[in-house]
Order: C-alpha cells, then sequence, then structure tokens
C-alpha cells in the first residue's frame, strides 16, 4: 500500500530496492552480480540454524506430549500443523528456484537443480544477469497486470509471484491467529506486510514489480532465499511462544511442602475420608501480601483488585492466619487476593475466596418412649445429621408424608402403626449417603375433655351463679402440645324436679333456653349431670367424651 509512516524496515527495504535498482539501470558488472552469491548464502545459513532450533522445538512438544498428553497434546497438534504448512511454502519456493535455474541454464528437468530441500547454489549459475525468464515466469509480460497463475509456455505449476505473495500472508495469517502477544503478532506480520515501495518521485511501486520484474536471476534467488528465512524464523517465534504459553510462566521456589485440603473434617460411619495432597512450592524469602475484604467486597477482575476495604493478614512466614468472628447464623462469603512479587516479573495477583455456614449450637436429645406421631394433626420435627449443615440434608419418611417448613419439617400421618424417617445427606464430593432411620410410633390423637361452668371431671361442686352463668360445653386438650380445637356437637343436661329426673338435649355446644330455664331450678345441695358429650376432632371424627356431674353449692 502506498503512503502513511513506513516502519524503520521497510524504510531500509525501500532503500536497498533503490539501490538495486540503480545497479540494474546501470551495465552491472559479472563482481557485483556475484556479490549475491555471499548474501544468498547468509540467508541460507541462517534458514539452516533456524530449522535446527525448530527440530528441537518440535522434538521437545513431542517428549512433553507422551509425558503428559492432555496438557501438550494439543499443542503439539498446532506446532506440527505450523511445521507442515511452512515446509509447504519452503518446497513451493524451492520449485520456483528450480524452474527458473533450469531455464536460465538450459537443464532439461528440474531434477538436474533440486534435490530433496536443496537447490543448485547461485555459485553455478552461468547466466547470473539473466531476466528476461524469471520476469517470464514470476511477473509475466503485462507490466501493469503481474501473472496469477502458471506462465503461459512452458510452467507446469503456478511460479507467480502474485500466488507466492498470497500463500506467505495466508501463513502469517494462520500462525498469528493462534499468538495472543500483539508484540509478536505485529513482529511476524511486518515479515509478510508487502507494501508498495515508494520511489524517488513518489510512485507507488509493488511488490511484484520491485522484486521480480526486470531482476537479474542471481538477485530473484537471494529474495527467495531471504522469504524462506522468513518463514523459519516466523515458524520458530511462534513454536517458542506457543511452547511458553502451555508451560506458563517460570517462578523460582526455595521450599517444599505438605499441604492437605480435607473435603470434610466430620465423617459419617460407613463414608470416605476424601482430601486433597499435593506438594506446595515457596520462597521463604519472598513473603506474598494477602488481603482479605471486609464483608460485601467483591473482586473486580477487570481492575485486579477488591473494590472497597480490607485487611492484610498476618502471616507466618508465608502463611497467612486468618481468624473471624462467626457473625449471624447461615452461609457466610468473603473474597481476597494473594499478592506474589516475583524477582525481575511483574506482581502476579491470585484471588480466593472464603464460604462457610455458620450454625448455632445444638444439642441432640433423643427419646426412647415418647417417639410418636399423631394422626391427623400436624407434627413437627427437625432432622439433623452432625457434621452437615440444614441445606445438605434432605428428610424422607417410610409410612407418613413430610414436607419441609420454615424451621425443620411437618410430619402427617392417618394410618398404620410405624413411621421411618431417614436423612439423605449430601457428601462433599456430590454423593449423597442415607441415615437412619429413626422410628416413631403412630398414634390417635387423645380425647380432649369436658368442661362446664369452668369445671371439669375433677370438680364436685359448682355454685348456682357458675350455673346458670354457663353457656354451653366446651371441650379442652389437657397436658398436650398441640394446638388443636374439638367442637362440641352435642351434650345433655339432667336434674331431679320434682321427684322426676328431667332431661334436656342440645344439637351444639350451646346451652338451649329449655335447659337455662332448668338450671334456675335447680336448689343447693341438688346434683346436676352433663351427659352424651360429643365433640368433633380435626380429622372430621366425632368422639364421646364421656360426662360431668355437680353438686350445686
Amino acid at each position: 500500500m502506498a503512503g502513511g509512516k513506513l516502519s524503520p524496515r521497510q524504510q531500509m527495504i525501500n532503500m536497498m530496492y533503490l539501490v538495486l535498482t540503480a545497479l540494474l539501470a546501470m551495465n552491472v558488472s559479472k563482481e557485483i552480480l556475484d556479490a549475491f552469491i555471499t548474501i544468498d548464502k547468509g540467508q541460507k545459513n541462517t534458514t539452516l540454524a533456524l530449522k535446527g532450533k525448530i527440530g528441537q522445538q518440535i522434538a521437545a512438544f513431542t517428549a512433553s506430549a507422551q509425558e503428559n498428553p492432555e496438557k501438550y497434546g494439543p499443542a503439539l497438534e498446532q506446532a506440527n500443523k505450523i511445521d507442515k504448512t511452512a515446509k509447504e511454502i519452503s518446497q513451493h519456493i524451492n520449485h520456483i528456484k528450480a524452474k527458473l535455474i533450469m531455464d536460465v541454464e538450459g537443464y532439461e528437468d528440474k531434477s538436474e537443480v533440486m534435490g530433496g530441500d536443496t537447490v543448485l547454489d547461485i555459485l553455478y549459475i552461468s547466466n547470473k544477469d539473466n531476466y528476461d525468464i524469471p520476469t517470464t515466469i514470476m511477473y509475466g509480460s503485462d507490466v501493469k497486470n503481474p501473472l496469477e497463475g502458471p506462465c503461459q509456455v512452458g510452467c507446469d505449476m503456478d511460479y507467480s509471484a502474485v500466488t507466492l505473495r498470497k500463500k506467505l500472508q495466508k501463513y502469517a495469517g494462520e500462525i498469528t491467529s493462534g499468538i495472543d502477544d500483539k508484540q509478536l503478532q505485529n513482529s511476524i506480520n511486518d515479515m509478510f506486510r508487502f507494501e508498495d515501495v515508494i520511489d524517488s518521485d513518489g510512485k507507488a511501486i509493488p511488490w511484484e514489480f520491485m522484486n521480480f520484474n526486470g531482476v537479474p536471476i542471481a538477485g530473484v534467488l537471494t529474495i527467495l532465499s531471504k522469504l524462506q528465512s522468513d518463514v523459519a524464523s516466523a515458524q520458530a517465534s511462534a513454536l517458542d511462544f506457543l511452547y511458553a504459553d502451555v508451560e506458563g510462566a517460570s517462578y523460582k521456589f526455595t521450599k517444599l511442602a505438605d499441604a492437605v485440603i480435607p473435603q470434610a473434617t466430620t465423617i459419617t460411619t460407613g463414608s470416605n475420608y476424601e482430601a486433597e495432597v499435593f506438594l506446595a512450592a515457596y520462597d521463604d524469602q519472598n513473603v506474598p501480601e494477602i488481603r482479605l475484604g471486609k464483608p460485601g467486597v467483591k473482586f473486580d477482575s477487570t481492575k485486579m483488585d477488591l473494590t472497597g476495604e480490607f485487611d492484610v493478614l498476618e502471616m507466618d512466614g508465608v502463611k497467612g492466619k486468618i481468624k473471624l468472628p462467626a457473625g449471624g447464623l447461615g452461609s457466610q462469603q468473603r473474597e481476597g487476593v494473594i499478592i506474589f512479587k516475583p524477582v525481575g516479573q511483574a506482581p502476579v495477583i491470585t484471588p480466593f475466596d472464603l464460604d462457610y455456614t455458620v450454625v448455632a449450637p445444638t444439642l441432640v436429645v433423643s427419646p426412647t418412649k415418647m417417639n410418636v406421631f399423631y394422626r391427623g394433626v400436624d407434627n413437627p420435627v427437625s432432622v439433623g445429621v452432625p457434621g452437615f449443615t440444614d441445606k445438605d440434608i434432605t428428610a424422607t419418611c417410610d409410612g407418613c408424608d413430610i414436607s419441609k417448613a420454615s424451621d425443620g419439617y411437618i410430619v402427617r400421618v392417618n394410618s398404620g402403626r410405624e413411621a421411618k424417617i431417614y436423612a439423605n445427606a449430601k457428601l462433599p464430593d456430590g454423593g449423597s449417603k442415607r441415615l437412619g432411620p429413626a422410628t416413631f410410633r403412630i398414634k390417635s390423637v387423645p380425647d380432649p375433655v369436658p368442661q362446664f361452668a369452668g369445671k371439669g371431671a375433677a370438680d364436685a361442686v359448682v355454685k348456682k351463679a357458675e350455673l346458670t352463668a354457663a353457656q354451653g360445653v366446651v371441650a379442652k386438650m389437657v397436658d398436650f402440645e398441640f394446638d388443636l380445637k374439638f367442637t362440641v356437637t352435642q351434650f345433655k343436661i339432667g336434674m331431679i324436679i320434682g321427684g322426676q329426673y328431667v332431661e334436656q338435649v342440645s344439637k351444639s355446644n350451646r346451652v338451649t333456653a329449655d335447659m337455662k330455664t332448668m338450671i334456675k331450678k335447680a336448689k343447693r345441695g341438688q346434683k346436676v349431670f352433663i351427659e352424651g358429650v360429643k365433640a368433633k376432632g380435626p380429622d372430621g371424627k366425632v368422639r364421646n367424651l364421656g360426662s360431668l356431674a355437680f353438686k350445686v353449692n
């Protein structure tokens, strides 16, 4: 491309091209053309050295992949892909060289000037100043439109400069696509940035024209050798980055210590104790700084720092000591960073987080005789397993229905004689363990006791005022912890009036008008009987609650 600020490398290339153009405009002597032999030899020696390095790099990838296929396998595959492409391009350039030498020197076949990955040296070429044949094969006869594809006569493949440029640019793109180092990307792209050359008149001269139109074969072969050197150089740089990227940064450590991270410190019988055991490397002369954020402070990955206030931990050697008050019940989270400053390198910032659960101290007492569930009511129950938090426990029941409540579980039973509760505890490794059972007997709710005028079966005397003020019969649960409501559905009041036993019936829990009239006739020392009391419970069943008898005082 024309215009724009040119890199120092491109400015140097422009100068070389201008000098070459000036030389070609003159009647170039044999001595000057022979100078290309020295330049070409230097390029070939550079390429040879790079290929030796590349061979060592591929060998290192292969050995590492054999020891650790998971880590180095993908990198070896990518390295081999780059190597294959580089060899194909270098061999393509060798074919161009062989074709040019064959046609210039009059050989019948490429095999006479080409063997393996080597081509006849410029030293052995007689017609070093021939430029017609290189121009015809690589550029074509149309000055304004460089050839792309095989030349019209005597070309068995595409030797054109345009195709060569495109191959090299594609190669650069493939290499840099796997590199996230901008400086290296730019360096490789610069090698294959085939910009127009600006001549002394300010005119843009295309890369193909400048290098392969009217240039003697000695110069063309030297330029092609330089391109092969660039291909190898780009490959070696890419492989260096690729291997370093897999290896990661190297740090100096002076000591090793054992580290054991258990999945849990409390385990149940029948389960496994599981932990990670590894060697921890550290430099006892280079103590890191460890920061622990205040509650609610997060780590910002874009700024690589905590978003708010933090405490710097007290260090015991290279180990930070954390001591935090328990705080409120439930899950607690804190975030922090470890700042390690390797000698001669940029600081390494590693975030970490704490996740722990605060639980209240508990006393577990298991009754052996009072383990009862009552039919038809909500039986609250707490299910806990030492060493596990509530969120890691799920309760199930055989012989009952169990559901999660805000505080524990609710069990309901309707039939049967026995219920068994199990706990499924989630283990640190993601599995679960079934614990239990805890067995409960199933019983019916005991009958409530009837009361009239505030008096029950244990009361023998009732005042006349209390008797006449009574509104009805109530059914009460005595010494029973469940808040159950029983509704009296009927009862009878009887007493002796005028020598005759008179009885009045109520079909509800309320005293009827006839009952009130009768009660008013009760005299001191007379007995009043409350009989046939029936009540309906929460389960809808009607129960007989017996009778009451009081002496009027």
